[in-house]
C-alpha cells in the first residue's frame, strides 16, 4: 500500500506582518516539496522490497535537500527585499549594521564615485543606499553559513546555535556536491556516488527549512513590536 503524503513538520505559521507574507509563501512551498519528496522516497522503497537503497531512490532524497536549500535562498532574498528597510528603520542595531555596510563601500574610490552620484541624484538618498546594500546580498547565493550570518547581522537577529550551524553547513556542502558534481565521489575508482540515507537527509532538510522559518519569524516579530 502506498503511503499517504507525510508531514516532515507542520507548515510554517502565517506571519502577522504583510512584509513577511511573500517569504512565507515561498517557504511553505518548500515545506510542501520536502514532504512530497519524502513520501515518494518511502513509497519507492516499499515498491522495491528489502535491500540496500538504490541510487534512484537516493536521487529523491537529493532532490528533497536541493529543493529545501533553494527555498531557503529564495525565502531569505525575498525577506531582504521586502522587510530589511523596515527593520533598519525600526531597529537601532540593524541600522548600525546598515551604516557599516555602507562604510565598506566607500574605500573603493571608483565605486564610491558611482555610489555618491547615485545617492546625490536619487529622490530618496536613504532608499538608494538600502538598494545598494540589498544588491550585495541578492547578488550572491545565500546557501552558505557565512552568507546566512550576514543576513542575520543585517536584521540584527541572533538565533543560530553551534549545533544547528554545523548541520546547516553539512546540508549546504551536501547540496553543493549534488548540484555541482552529481554527488560522485571521485576518490573511488569507479566514480561511485556518495551514499545518502533517509535519516541524515531528512535531518539536513529539516534544519534548512526550520532555520529559514526561525529567521522569518524573528523578522515578523520585529515588525510587529
Amino acid at each position: 500500500m502506498l503511503e499517504q503524503s507525510v508531514n516532515l513538520f507542520n507548515a510554517p505559521e502565517k506571519p502577522k506582518s504583510e512584509k513577511c507574507s511573500k517569504s512565507h509563501r515561498i517557504l511553505s512551498r518548500a515545506y510542501d516539496a520536502a514532504n512530497e519528496f519524502l513520501t515518494q522516497f518511502r513509497n519507492a522503497r516499499k515498491d522495491s522490497g528489502p535491500g540496500s537503497v538504490k541510487d534512484t531512490h537516493q536521487d529523491i532524497l537529493r532532490a528533497m535537500l536541493v529543493f529545501a536549500c533553494a527555498g531557503f535562498d529564495s525565502c531569505l532574498k525575498r525577506l531582504l527585499e521586502d522587510a530589511l528597510e523596515a527593520v533598519i528603520n525600526a531597529d537601532q542595531k540593524a541600522e548600525e549594521a546598515f551604516t557599516e555596510s555602507v562604510k565598506r563601500k566607500v574605500p573603493d574610490i571608483e565605486r564610491s564615485r558611482d555610489l555618491l552620484a547615485k545617492v546625490l541624484t536619487a529622490k530618496d538618498p536613504r532608499k538608494q543606499l538600502v538598494r545598494e546594500v540589498l544588491s550585495d546580498h541578492l547578488g550572491e547565493s545565500l546557501q552558505s553559513v557565512s552568507q546566512y550570518a550576514r543576513v542575520l547581522a543585517a536584521f540584527n537577529v541572533q538565533i543560530a546555535d553551534k549545533k544547528r550551524l554545523a548541520c546547516l553547513k553539512e546540508a549546504f556542502e551536501a547540496r553543493n556536491f549534488i548540484i555541482h558534481e552529481m554527488d560522485i565521489d571521485f576518490s573511488q575508482k569507479k566514480r561511485s556516488r556518495r551514499q545518502r540515507n533517509e535519516d541524515a537527509m531528512t535531518e539536513m532538510t529539516r534544519t534548512v527549512l526550520t532555520t529559514a522559518y526561525d529567521l522569518l519569524s524573528a523578522v515578523d516579530t520585529k515588525l510587529r513590536d
